[in-house]
């Protein structure tokens, strides 16, 4: 028998999981906040065997998804060839992904899919609703009532869902309304973001970059650049994007923190500048400081960049992924949000997902999966932590980060034994 499935937050991790619910023949509604349709947040992504695993049982439109990246080459200061080591993950954009996940969701044609593949068989029913605010959950004892405002009437509306799932990112409403215990901390540290078109660049940093994720470290901060398809899926050599992510220790509360987060209007942002409110004189005195301590592929990145946008880096940890019996769900970011140096952003809301098809199947309790989501969150936020030590931090902060996950890894051996 269908199951009615409330989906709250349409970007990535509540498509996925939007998704598989239609696939398993359940009807599914996604309540998105924002009013207007999601578009790109010109940045790349990248994924590994969840996802990938995901996208093979449930993707129809047979659209090539993403680049695969089988190594990473490494520059110190002004070298840029220190050395390359090998690590498969696949590079894509959001705005990509996003139209794929849409095109199979609730048939949104796009220009990245033009013919959405048709309803299959078995399918359950599916609806997008964007301007959609919730205010409450009400547990009846065998179904879950959702409560929700159009942002622009004020309408209150509701649906009655047999299951609820929380994909609504790093700020999640029914996180909150759930009172579900949880740490947030800032990282100490903001990523300043974009992409730039690979026509806009020489074809010797295109070299550099191409196939392969590139990192350029200086003192106490680094950089990646990897190409990634437009939107709109064009994959071609000269019409491909270079993503780019540069991490940045600034103080919180400090006069640099707020001079990076007011706008070109003078408003101050909490969480992150979007793209086009960057203060060109704060991108240009960051940018200066850096550029004689890097490599000449990164330098001319840098150099003909002037449209970025910023955003503090968090980890946000939940005690608990599984709240009133199985009926409510924290998926994705909502659940953890893991700094972005490894992406596993995507892949984490994959892998909840897959391992998800065994409690619906009977195979596994909530509770078990419960377990298994922490533990995976944690190896995670522990291989960042080393990451982002070994990038922005000293030597000692990086040998801690190392014994933190040597003791995690150990209790895990242990547990297995």
């Amino acid at each position: 028998m269908a199951k009615n499935v409330v989906v709250v937050g349409g970007s990535l991790a509540g498509l996925i999981h939007g998704l598989q619910h239609k696939r398993r023949g359940n009807n599914v509604i996604i309540l998105e906040q924002e009013y207007e349709e999601r578009h790109s947040h010109h940045a790349g992504i990248g994924f590994g065997a969840n996802a990938q695993e995901f996208l093979r049982k449930y993707d129809l439109t047979g659209m090539t998804a993403a680049f695969a990246s089988h190594s990473r080459r490494w520059a110190y200061y002004t070298r840029p060839n220190v050395f390359v080591s090998q690590g498969t993950i696949q590079l894509t954009s959001w705005g990509l992904l996003n139209n794929i996940l849409r095109a199979n969701f609730d048939g949104t044609a796009s220009p990245a899919c033009p013919n959405p593949p048709p309803k299959a068989e078995g399918d359950g029913r599916t609806v997008y609703l964007t301007g959609k605010r919730v205010t409450s959950l009400q547990y009846t004892g065998a179904t879950v009532i959702v409560n929700f405002n159009d942002i622009k009437t004020n309408r209150h509306e509701w649906y009655e869902a047999d299951l609820v799932i929380g994909a609504d990112g790093i700020h999640s409403t029914i996180r909150r309304l759930l009172r579900a215990p949880h740490i947030k901390q800032y990282a100490g540290y903001v990523a300043w973001r974009g992409t730039i078109p690979e026509r806009m660049v020489s074809q010797e940093t295109i070299e550099h970059v191409s196939d392969q994720v590139s990192l350029q470290f200086s003192k106490r901060t680094y950089l990646l650049c990897y190409i990634i398809p437009t939107d709109t899926g064009n994959f071609e050599p000269g019409e491909r994007l270079l993503n780019w992510i540069w991490y940045y220790n600034v103080a919180e509360g400090s006069s640099e923190m707020k001079e990076i987060f007011t706008d070109v209007t003078g408003q101050y942002h909490h969480n992150t500048v979007p793209r086009g409110l960057v203060r060109q004189e704060v991108w240009e005195r960051c940018r200066a400081e850096l550029l004689p301590r890097i490599s000449p592929p990164f330098q001319e990145l840098l150099q003909k960049i002037s449209n970025p946008f910023v955003t503090k880096v968090h980890d946000v940890q939940c005690e608990s992924a599984n709240f009133i019996n199985g009926k409510v769900v924290l998926v994705g970011d909502a659940f953890t949000t893991l700094r972005p140096h490894s992406g596993a952003a995507t892949e984490q809301a994959a892998f909840h997902s897959n391992t998800l098809e065994a409690v619906y199947r009977g195979e596994k309790t909530p509770k078990e999966w419960d377990q298994e989501v922490r533990r995976y969150a944690e190896r995670i936020i522990l291989i960042n932590k080393i990451i982002a030590e070994l990038g922005t931090g000293t030597m000692l902060s990086l040998l801690i980060a190392v014994w933190f996950y040597a003791v995690f890894a150990l209790k895990q051996r242990y547990r297995r034994t």
